[in-house]
Order: structure tokens, then sequence, then C-alpha cells
């Protein structure tokens, strides 16, 4: 499993004030690209007494990142008691057709439980790059990941991402560095059921 940093925070405005904000901080825009993203549960787990942590844990992603790459998706996250992720990975599998992924996870018993849709907008500045992602149309957060594509950096821990991102003034909820995207969609989701 490759074992991952990151940070994500949710943005406590819309996207053109946070572009305006980035823009002050001297960010550019150095890629753009969309991943949809459909979570697949085993059909024979009973999710009703669970919380949605472990629904996750359960959950295997077909992810899509629109022209570059396709593949079967394991996540892990392990949470301390106030939420925050100590421990994160992921397993990954390419796959060339996503029809076809689909119909192979739906032949070994596997159901679509949501989807999520996922607009990135890649932003660096000489010290800092960040992923804008607006998700599902609803949502924007701000990602951020140990290791730079666009720039030569490579946070050390989670306070330096922290302590780099709280060091800009943009509209970012400081109370949770570890926002779960896919948590909070899963609520919205079983929330109308």
């Amino acid at each position: 499993m490759k074992m991952e940093t990151e940070i994500t925070v949710l943005i406590k405005t819309d996207y053109n004030q946070l572009k305006r904000e980035l823009e002050q901080n001297n960010f550019e825009i150095k890629e753009e690209y969309e991943i949809n993203d459909i979570y697949l549960i085993n059909k024979n787990i009973n999710i009703e007494n669970m919380n949605n942590l472990d629904i996750l844990k359960k959950c295997v992603l077909v992810r899509n990142v629109v022209d570059i790459e396709k593949k079967l998706l394991y996540k892990y996250k392990e949470c301390d008691i106030n939420g925050d992720i100590i421990t994160q990975g992921k397993v990954e599998c390419p796959v060339t057709n996503i029809s076809k992924a689909l119909e192979f996870m739906e032949a070994i018993n596997y159901k679509k439980l949501f989807n999520i849709f996922d607009k990135c907008i890649v932003f660096a500045n000489e010290k800092t790059e960040l992923t804008v992602q607006i998700v599902n149309n609803k949502y924007v957060f701000i990602e951020i990941e140990s290791k730079c594509k666009h720039i030569k950096r490579k946070y050390k821990s989670i306070e330096e991402i922290k302590k780099d991102i709280s060091g800009y003034n943009l509209s970012i909820d400081k109370s949770n560095f570890f926002v779960k995207k896919a948590e909070m969609i899963l609520k919205e989701t079983l929330n109308r059921k």
C-alpha cells in the first residue's frame, strides 16, 4: 500500500473569491483536470449500523481521471479520536475501460453507493502548491499533498503543511485540516435514502 501525507480543508467562500485570494498571494494555475469516482461496496455488507468511516473502509472506487487515467482504487484512512487522519494510503490497479471495470465489480457482488465528481485546479507560487477541488458542484476544498509536482518542494510533516497554508490569508476553515470529502457525500447520500 502506498502511504500518503496530505491535508484537506473546506473553503468558506466560493471558487471565484478563493481564486482572487490565491492570485493576491502570487498563485498561478498550473493544471486542470476532472475526476469521476464511483464508490462501490459489497452487497452483503449491512451498512445500517456502521459509522461512515467504517463504511468507506469497505469501499472500492472506480476512478476516471478524465482523459488521463482509469483505475480501481482502494483507499485506507485511520483516524484518531478527534477525527484527524493519522495514517492513509491507497492501492491502485489500472484499467482500460470504466464500463468494463464496473461490470467486473458488479459480477463479484459490488453495488454503487455514490459518485463524486471533482473538478481539480492546481495552483502554485514559488513555495506552495495546492489543488482546489470543486466537489459535486457544491463544495470547494483545498488539498495539499506532501510531494509537489509543479515546484521543488516536499513537506516533511502534516504540521509543516498546516503551517504553510495557514500563513496565507485565505478563506479556509482552520478548525479541520482533515475534511473527508467522501464522508460528506456519503452522509448526504444516506440522508436522502
